[in-house]
Order: C-alpha cells, then structure tokens, then sequence
C-alpha cells in the first residue's frame, strides 16, 4: 500500500460516516445523498455498510493504480479523499450537536 495513513484516516472517516448517518435517521433525519439513500432503503443498515465498503475499496484501489503511475497525484488524490470524507462527518457532527443543544434548552 502506497498511502497507508491516509488510508487509515479515509477509513475511519468512512466508519463515521455510517455510524453518524445511521444515528441521524434514527432521529428521523434524512440520507441527502440519492444513492446511499436508495441503498438504505433497499439494505438496511447491512446494505450501507457494503455500500461504504465496496466505495472504501474503489477509491484505494484507484489512489493505488494513480499512485504507482504518479505518486505525487496519487497521494494527493487519496488525502482529497478524506478531506470529501471529512465533510458530511462534520455535518453530521454539528446536526447532532445542535439537536443536543436544542434539547437542552426545552
């Protein structure tokens, strides 16, 4: 593996991402994105976390094929990765948050 921290990072991220997602609809929140909301209905919880697998799988493998080619591309493709990663996780973080936050104050 070419850009294994950063692949550490992308995973845990990626793991977030369900965690948080899963909570979020369970307090009747919303999956914005078309196709994981599509695969949630479809596959319930086990059907998200193939989704978020098989999409964990497809990105290292194309960091890896650019890396090998390109190595500066290919880790800077793979820390845009988490960086993409990153940001529905800080959504999420902050929704909830501000769920908290409103309950507090009730």
């Amino acid at each position: 593996m070419l850009y294994p921290n950063v692949y550490v990072w992308y995973v845990l991220l990626s793991a977030l991402d369900i965690m948080l997602t899963w909570t979020i609809l369970h307090l009747d929140g919303v999956e914005l994105n078309l196709l994981a909301d599509w695969v949630i209905h479809h596959g319930g919880l086990p059907g998200m976390v193939s989704y978020k697998f098989v999409l964990v799988l497809l990105v290292v493998a194309i960091c890896e094929v650019v890396g090998r080619r390109r190595d500066r591309v290919g880790r800077r493709l793979s820390e845009w990765a988490v960086a993409i990663t990153a940001i529905p996780v800080g959504v999420a973080f902050g929704q909830l948050a501000l769920d908290v936050l409103d309950l507090m104050a009730h």
